[in-house]
């Protein structure tokens, strides 16, 4: 299989215009935020604080270019917009599964880059609890070039950076506690910074295509349970999903190996998405899948009813 780090940049076609015709978007390798996402917790932490990232077993960072074309709209959220795609090239290749992009919003790359973040500290969950990510790719846009769905938001979304960039201007004037709770939701704020006044930076999050949502209507045995090992598995690492919703659970792709779960040996049909609200704690590891746990009791009650539940 194609490594995931195999990739420098990205070339998508059938997403930018310029002077209404089509153009080619090409982004290069970016970097998550350098953030402080850590949220210190005082009940039962961990004997040795926060869990430590281990080295990544990829290899190096290759040269590649990886080509796709836009196919059509899958869903659209508060960071970006996902879409379906056909890859081009390369052509000559170890298997490649069935791509996703999630292309940010205009100001909202900082909040796309902490979804990156993530995916890199989870990444031997990758293929495990969570979809596998191919990389995180960027480049700022000049005024004449139009992104679908720009447009539509860039008033509400000029009014929440302004707001951001007065929240990080203040933040020295915080009280202590205020600005570590803040932190688990804020990455660095010079860092952040950056990105809320990139008002043309583009960011884009390649990913492998997952399946359907739960079924809604029927019994969920088996299901459940596997489900709720997926958050269990993400509070050994001390991270928290939070944003527990129907549509952040999907099937696992047909298309790749499923591993072996380290943490439950057996292989999960499920795997949860959506990163850029995940909080990593110090907290051991029933607490952080607790607060899930207990939104996934009322989400399966009401799906086996007919009821999709939102908490938005």
């Amino acid at each position: 299989m194609q490594p995931q780090n195999a990739f420098s940049s990205i070339q998508i076609e059938g997403l930018l215009k310029k002077n209404d015709q089509n153009v080619m978007l090409t982004c290069k390798r970016g970097v998550s935020i350098p953030a402080n996402l850590l949220y210190d917790t005082s009940p039962r932490v961990r004997p040795d604080g926060f869990w430590v990232r281990p080295p990544s077993k990829l290899p190096a960072p290759g040269n590649g270019t990886l080509r796709v074309i836009v196919k059509e709209q899958l869903g659209k959220g508060r960071v970006g917009t996902v879409y379906s795609v056909d890859i081009i090239s390369p052509e000559e290749r170890p298997h490649i599964p069935p791509l996703v992009i999630k292309v940010s919003d205009r100001y909202r790359s900082a909040k796309l880059a902490r979804e990156a973040w993530f995916y890199e500290e989870m990444e031997h969950l990758q293929g495990v609890s969570i979809g596998r990510c191919y990389g995180f790719f960027q480049v700022e846009l000049t005024e004449e070039y139009e992104v679908p769905n720009w447009r539509k938001i860039s008033e509400e979304s000029a009014e929440e950076a302004d707001e951001e960039e007065r929240f990080i201007n203040s933040w020295d004037d915080l009280e202590d506690e205020r600005r570590r709770r803040l932190a688990a939701m804020t990455p660095n704020p010079a860092a952040h910074l950056t990105f809320v006044r990139k008002h043309h930076l583009i960011s884009v999050l390649v990913l492998e295509q997952l399946g359907d949502h739960l079924p809604v209507g029927v019994t969920l045995e088996g299901i459940e349970q596997d489900v709720y090992d997926l958050h269990e598995d993400l509070g050994m690492l001390g991270i928290e999903a939070v944003d527990v919703h129907w549509r952040n659970i999907l099937e696992a792709s047909q298309t790749t190996e499923k591993l072996v779960c380290p943490y439950h040996d057996y292989q999960h049909n499920w795997r949860l998405i959506d990163f850029d609200l995940a909080q990593k704690t110090d907290r051991q590891m029933k607490l952080a899948a607790g607060c899930a746990h207990s939104f996934l009791r009322t989400l399966f009650s009401n799906l086996v009813e007919g009821h999709i539940v939102d908490w938005d």
